[in-house]
């Protein structure tokens, strides 16, 4: 008897123990995983996935499949999508998250595959999921603000859905302040001081980005954010409209930049295009887009001479920028991307530095925003300052 109770409390025990067991190892495998993030970056010419994984106080960057509709397409019913496509592009933005899972196509120009496999829901731990829209949408929410509404709120719906109510969720189109210091505090990742500026030229629109002690506190382009758990005053200013794809819509191309214009006009220089572009008047650097008292079209004033920075970096579309295009696009008639722009662009880039007192010969940088957006969101670096504002909207932010 003593026997079968000592057997039978044995058994007890191993028994109650077991759940718990498996429990705590459970437990213990998902402390394991390191936390990453999520992010699309939903620019004007398409949509690029990214996760972002913290190992070691060391960031690393998955990329992943790049979509070539952008999510503003159907609102603004360009490059042949309609407002009736809203949830098909929605759709498509949210499948990069089971492509990524596996290794995407063979690029046989790089001679690699386009990007690595990462399966996020089982190698890391989502503590957030965001899709952040930048100037394409800001159009888009101009030409129509209750459709862009619609459009995010079934894409917040999808993505819900997909990653689950775990992780922090967030879509929306990003203010041009929060632009130009996510891709600053990108490169800040890379570099040991704060003493850099920053240019972006997208698609639609351009960032200018760099500390100034000495800017007027009063400028909503001027704030404070932190930096390594220190406090820094840091101007941004987004150009809504001077982006390489818009900028020759906005400012027009004159009849000296066109596409081979040497080769009927034999004595022509690129200065002959520079000097007919209307980048700025006395009033400042004309902003095409934006508001500002009301009124849509406006000038800003950029205090880059007040900048407290040593060096610049020129950030996206100028990577691709050469001195070599002039001489193809417009001495010659040669083969290049966006025939009709090609000779305006080049030359458009260089004035436009110019223009903003930055050195055309500035080191280039690959290094997307995404990263920095991942940053400041850990580090909560707007805590101290004033919101930043839509003002691409003449009444404000969207509202849900």
């Amino acid at each position: 008897m003593k026997k079968l109770s000592f057997i039978f409390l044995l058994h007890f025990c191993i028994a109650g123990y077991s759940v718990p067991l498996k429990a705590i190892e459970t437990d213990a495998k998902a402390e394991k995983l390191p936390d990453c993030h999520i992010v699309f970056d939903a620019g004007s010419s398409g949509t690029r996935l990214y996760v972002y994984e913290k190992k070691d106080n060391t960031w690393l960057e998955h990329k992943g499949p790049k979509l070539t509709s952008a999510l503003a397409d159907p609102v603004r019913e360009i490059r042949g999508k309609k407002i009736a496509d809203i949830d098909d592009v929605t759709t498509e933005v949210i499948s990069a998250l089971d492509k990524i899972k596996e290794d995407g196509p063979f690029d046989e120009k790089k001679g690699k595959v386009k990007w690595s496999a990462f399966d996020w829901s089982q190698q890391c731990n989502v503590v957030s999921a965001v899709v952040y829209a930048t100037a394409g949408m800001r159009i888009a929410e101009q030409k129509n603000p209750d459709k862009s509404r619609e459009l995010w709120t079934n894409l917040n719906q999808k993505l819900k859905a997909k990653v689950g109510d775990a992780a922090k969720i967030h879509t929306r189109t990003l203010t041009g302040y929060e632009e130009g210091v996510f891709a600053w505090l990108t490169v800040r990742e890379e570099k040991d001081n704060n003493n850099f500026g920053t240019v972006e030229m997208g698609g639609a629109s351009s960032q200018i980005t760099f500390p100034c002690s000495k800017c007027d506190v009063t400028d909503d382009a001027n704030k404070t954010i932190l930096v390594k758990g220190k406090l820094l005053p840091i101007y941004s200013y987004s150009f809504l409209g001077l982006g390489q794809d818009e900028a020759p819509k906005t400012l027009g191309i004159p009849e000296a930049c066109a596409y081979g214009i040497a080769v009927t006009q034999k004595d022509w220089h690129k200065n002959d295009c520079a000097k007919q572009m209307q980048i700025a008047d006395i009033q400042g650097i004309r902003d095409p887009y934006n508001f500002a008292k009301g009124q849509q079209g406006t000038h800003r004033k950029i205090p880059s001479d007040k900048a407290d920075v040593s060096n610049w970096f020129l950030m996206d579309k100028f990577a691709d920028w050469k001195e070599s295009q002039i001489g193809e696009c417009c001495e010659q008639k040669g083969q290049c991307f966006d025939e009709i722009n090609s000779c305006f662009r080049p030359i458009y880039f260089e004035k436009y530095l110019q223009t903003l007192n930055v050195p055309p010969t500035a080191e280039k940088l690959d290094a997307s925003w995404t990263l920095g957006s991942v940053v400041c969101a850990v580090d909560n670096c707007l805590q101290k300052a004033t919101p930043p504002t839509c003002a691409w909207l003449k009444n404000g932010c969207l509202k849900d």
